[in-house]
């Protein structure tokens, strides 16, 4: 059943956000063919300036955009009218959630990467200069490859955790008849007690780091094994704060439920 749920929950966002990347891929090229007009012909420099600007703007909006309809698309699913259907199925809240948070979690990862894809058509075309490649090669290998691994886990962690946590705030909101509101404060609860543990737990960790005052002040990072330790406790936590706020959210959703 969950491959089902998979399957709609897919289906549904990319109906919403399929379109928006086609224009964001489309503006993007136009991006290009107007900016190599601008080279030749000075006439076209401020059109140039000006769709550069909107371009720059989508770019940016992309990713928010996502994660936004991925929570309107939670709430109105699970909490609004359709959730009269969906919490009728026979599946169990495990797998209502877990089936919003992976397709979530993929169109979100997916926009970032769109994102740097438009990114590098807009400025450089279909066709990306061999030299950039390599240089880009050439600064991944100077970098740890644990480093590297750590950031990349971290990032998946942090776009699941905030997922996590909004759905968590969302099924704690719907108890009550403004639903919206105290969803809003759940979340703002939530997120504030997080950061507080982090720092409790995170700080003594950072001021032990003999190199700490050298890192903020970006200096070049020599010592890797410190930094990947640190990287790795940040990791843990977040994952178990990931865990707790969607135990949180099945929870909620299985011991009550106060649909519109």
């Amino acid at each position: 059943m969950l491959g089902k749920l998979l399957k709609y929950d897919f289906k549904s966002l990319a109906k919403l956000l399929v379109p928006v990347y086609l224009v964001s891929l489309l503006l993007a090229i136009f991006t290009r063919i107007i900016n190599l007009l601008a080279e030749e012909f000075s006439i076209f420099s401020v059109p140039s300036g000006f769709i550069s600007m909107i371009f720059v703007v989508v770019l940016v909006a992309i990713p928010i955009a996502t994660f936004i309809f991925t929570i309107i698309r939670f709430y109105q699913n699970l909490i609004k009218d359709e959730g009269y259907l969906m919490h009728t199925l026979p599946v169990s809240k495990n797998h209502l959630i877990l089936s919003k948070t992976i397709s979530s979690t993929f169109f979100i990862l997916l926009s970032f990467v769109f994102t740097i894809l438009f990114l590098f058509v807009g400025v450089y075309g279909i066709w990306f200069d061999q030299k950039f490649i390599d240089l880009a090669f050439s600064f991944l290998k100077q970098i740890d490859n644990v480093f590297l691994i750590l950031i990349f886990l971290s990032a998946i962690i942090s776009v699941i955790f905030n997922q996590v946590m909004i759905y968590a705030s969302i099924a704690l909101g719907q108890k009550h008849n403004n639903k919206i509101m105290f969803s809003i404060i759940y979340g703002i609860v939530i997120y504030n007690v997080v950061q507080i543990i982090s720092v409790i737990l995170l700080l003594p960790v950072m001021l032990l780091d003999p190199n700490y005052q050298s890192y903020i002040q970006n200096n070049p990072i020599t010592n890797f094994g410190l930094v990947n330790g640190y990287l790795a406790f940040a990791l843990i936590l977040s994952l178990i704060f990931t865990i707790i706020c969607y135990f949180i959210c099945v929870r909620v959703l299985n011991k009550k439920l106060n649909l519109e």
